[in-house]
């Protein structure tokens, strides 16, 4: 007999178009450390009397659908659970960018790479892949930008070029999105530095605010392929979500789901599920900063977002609930830190509103495709104790609480850059 397992396991998921129903088509997998989400329905021990001393047969009671799903913090697929806590995103294009940095007026005979073009600097005469060296610094980048815009080489027309201030020349590729990210810029001259090895930054930015009026509901298939057995779970609703940052160590996020309602299958509903290559954020590529400003001294945080959702419990001959509502938003979370300086104290003590900014960019050479931001706008500390257990570092926890920014007609932004063009 097969026996279920966690490697095993499986977790798809697809957004519904009627709540508490299952929707067509093929669902999208995700990746998952563990879930808890189940439904269960408790027996309701017999109260006849007058039946003798055995036990009679119990009622059963309602069905509750709930539980915890610990995800992955991570570049794609988490986009898909930031409009379930949060609703539609704004999305919005992003050109990939690089410059040429020079330090002098090039010579007859430098060269620099675009694209996999080399393209030289003549003193007069030029043609084809060449420009010719003005005066100074600023009239050769001007008319090296100039040759440039101008070639009809199909490696060199994707990007647009521009004199960036008179000491770089500036590369922005034409078409949003991720493709520009592998444009290639190289230099033949010590006085030229390239900003990269290809262009950066070329994506999609999704915008998510607090405050949705109404959030879209899901169908989740938590799956035991061994048994097999697939509960598939209507009418999810996603609660909360609660973030950790630590110095070290894998980067989650505890989701809590109520759902309608759990159906058994002995095979997969969802299709054949797709999926995004799995792009995973890091502890270590974690920042805090407070007031745009980065935060020193902290040893952790973690936050808190609450949808407030309800549960609608109607009398039904299915013993389902009918719906949830979102009620009142709350946000809370707590910052530990190493009591370096009286920043935090200041603030709690004057009862001072602060930005506090937790998120993730990811290192290396796509550092700036790849990134998260929670802004909480207006957050406020408590006065803390300051105890002193020993001859060690001094350490404290504020316990702060985040609420609606008037300004900004919100309490929460979230942005998230990737290369995903769209959440449908």
């Amino acid at each position: 007999m097969a026996r279920s397992y966690g490697s095993a396991a499986s977790l798809a998921a697809f957004k519904e178009v009627t709540y508490g129903t299952k929707p067509a088509g093929n669902w999208e997998k995700f990746a998952f450390a563990s879930s808890d989400l189940s439904a269960e329905q408790n027996l309701i021990s017999s109260d006849l009397l007058g039946q003798g001393r055995e036990p009679r047969a119990p009622f059963r009671d309602v069905i509750n659908d709930e539980g915890n799903v610990v995800v992955p913090v991570e570049a794609r697929d988490f986009g898909r659970w930031l409009q379930f806590l949060l609703g539609n995103p704004t999305t919005a294009g992003v050109q990939a960018s690089g410059d040429i940095t020079f330090t002098a007026n090039p010579s007859a005979g430098h060269t620099i790479t675009i694209n996999g073009v080399v393209w030289t600097f003549v003193a007069s005469g030029a043609t084809g892949t060449q420009t010719n060296i003005g005066a100074n610094l600023n009239a050769t980048l001007t008319q090296l930008a100039t040759d440039l815009n101008a070639s009809v080489n199909a490696s060199i027309t994707p990007a647009t070029y521009s004199n960036v201030g008179g000491t770089k020349l500036g590369v922005s590729y034409d078409t949003v999105g991720g493709a520009g990210n592998a444009f290639t810029l190289a230099s033949g001259n010590a006085n030229a530095v390239v900003s990269g090895t290809t262009l950066s930054g070329g994506g999609y930015t999704h915008t998510f605010v607090s405050g949705a009026a109404s959030l879209p509901s899901f169908s989740a298939e938590i799956g035991h392929a061994n048994v097999p057995a697939y509960f598939v779970h209507t009418g999810c609703v996603l609660g909360s979500m609660a973030m950790n940052f630590q110095r070290s160590g894998a980067a989650n996020a505890t989701l809590n789901i109520i759902a309608q309602g759990e159906t058994r299958y002995t095979a997969t509903q969802g299709g054949v599920p797709t999926s995004r290559v799995y792009k995973p954020f890091s502890q270590f590529n974690g920042s805090i900063k407070r007031n745009g400003s980065a935060l020193g001294n902290v040893v952790g945080a973690q936050f808190t977002y609450s949808n407030g959702l309800q549960a609608v419990p109607t009398i039904r001959n299915d013993a389902l609930i009918d719906g949830v509502d979102p009620t009142t938003i709350t946000v809370n979370g707590n910052i530990d830190v190493r009591f370096a300086d009286t920043t935090l104290v200041d603030d709690a003590i004057n009862n001072s509103a602060i930005e506090l900014e937790l998120g993730y960019k990811m290192a290396g050479l796509d550092g700036n495709n790849f990134s998260l931001l929670w802004t909480f706008h207006e957050v406020y500390l408590p006065r803390p104790r300051i105890p002193i257990s020993g001859p060690g570092g001094v350490q404290t926890s504020f316990n702060w609480q985040g609420v609606y920014d008037d300004a900004l007609a919100k309490s929460v932004t979230v942005i998230l850059k990737n290369d995903v063009s769209v959440y449908a």
